[in-house]
């Protein structure tokens, strides 16, 4: 179709287009190494957790139709893109390219001054965009999945923990983890739905869904480190998804260290998935 974006403009998503840009999501996700169903309560709930809301949703427009979309989150000099899109029948025309730089330049205006994004490793065609438009590579994120398993003594027994006392640790050691994991609103999010445990040191969320588990967050501060306090929660969060009915447990966005490597390793997890953090100072 050759570099044209003629006909197409870009605007903010108003509440009453949210419908269709599901539609969108859907018709752009089909196809996605990791295949996508959205609904309109499964992106809200996702832009509280990251800490946007709709007004900050930039949509490409032909009419009326939606043909793609980008989710710019703003937090202080920050901005993270927690999701770009286009429909197959509108790609090669450069309206990724436009959306993305409509979302930079939008926050210019409010003082941001460094951008992050992640893109699944493999997902080529995206990475090249970014990397036309600037955007480095700093870290990778990987997600594993292994099965719950009942362990005994796994140490000091968790207590069931209040969300202040989960926030004032989960700031502490995550600040070194993707955009995502480490902002205040992800963890308010996920304790919606999951049972948050500390012990001296440390905090762990864990939930299941049907026969799903999930653990969104285990953290350790870092002058606790080094004790085996992370391993003692992880076999109790294993074992209270074990007793809950979970027949395999899902890790989101964990750090490509020497640490998590071993952790997994112990416990038998594997690698499903890697993603490569990008980030362009604007």
């Amino acid at each position: 179709m050759g570099m044209s974006t003629e006909g197409i403009r870009i605007e903010r998503l108003v509440p009453q287009q949210l419908d269709e840009l599901i539609l969108a999501q859907n018709d752009i996700f089909a196809d996605y190494i990791i295949p996508l169903r959205s609904t309109n309560q499964f992106f809200l709930d996702y832009l509280k957790s990251v800490g946007g809301d709709l007004t900050s949703v930039l949509v490409a427009l032909d009419e009326k139709r939606i043909v793609g979309y980008v989710t710019p989150v703003i937090d202080g000099h920050e901005m993270w893109i927690g999701g770009l899109g286009v429909r197959p029948a509108y790609r090669s025309r450069g309206i990724g390219t436009k959306l993305l730089r409509e979302a930079e330049e939008a926050c210019k205006k409010k003082s941001v001054n460094t951008v992050l994004l992640e893109v699944i490793e493999g997902n080529d065609r995206a990475q090249r965009l970014y990397e036309r438009l600037g955007y480095k590579l700093t870290k990778k994120y990987i997600t594993a999945e292994g099965k719950p398993c009942q362990y005994e003594g796994f140490g000091k027994l968790p207590k069931l923990s209040s969300l202040a006392d989960m926030m004032y640790m989960h700031e502490r050691s995550y600040s070194g983890t993707c955009w995502q994991r480490r902002k205040k609103a992800a963890l308010i999010q996920s304790a919606k739905g999951a049972e948050g445990y500390k012990v001296e040191g440390g905090f762990v969320l864990v939930r299941s869904i049907d026969t799903s588990g999930f653990i969104p967050f285990l953290g350790v501060v870092p002058e606790a480190r080094g004790r085996g306090i992370g391993t003692s929660l992880a076999k109790f969060a294993l074992t209270r998804l074990a007793e809950q009915g979970a027949y395999k447990v899902v890790l989101y966005n964990l750090n490509e260290d020497l640490p998590t490597a071993r952790m997994l390793d112990k416990f038998d997890f594997k690698i499903t998935m890697k993603q490569l953090e990008m980030v362009k100072i604007i």
